[in-house]
């Protein structure tokens, strides 16, 4: 009967410590989760490198729309090849 007695002590001895250890495991996660905080990427400006270089087209539609308009940086121009529709 002190056979009986002393294993089940022992296995209730190892369950407590099983627990306990993951018990201190999840902590430990839990804390280290928390004290590190991520770091914020920061965007950099997007760099145009075409920006101001010179440009050259095989044509134009018209003379408000140059090859230069392409790379000035400015929404509100643009540039637009002669039509051409050779079938």
């Amino acid at each position: 009967m002190s056979q009986t007695r002393y294993a089940r002590r022992r296995r209730r001895a190892s369950t407590s410590r099983s627990r306990l250890a993951a018990l201190l495991g999840f902590l430990m996660i839990a804390v280290l989760g928390l004290t590190s905080t991520p770091q914020q990427a920061v965007a950099a400006d997007p760099v145009l490198l075409s920006q101001g270089k010179a440009a050259t087209a095989s044509s134009t539609e018209n003379a408000g729309s140059p090859a230069s308009a392409a790379v000035d940086g400015d929404t509100g121009t643009r540039w637009s090849s002669a039509f051409s529709d050779p079938q």
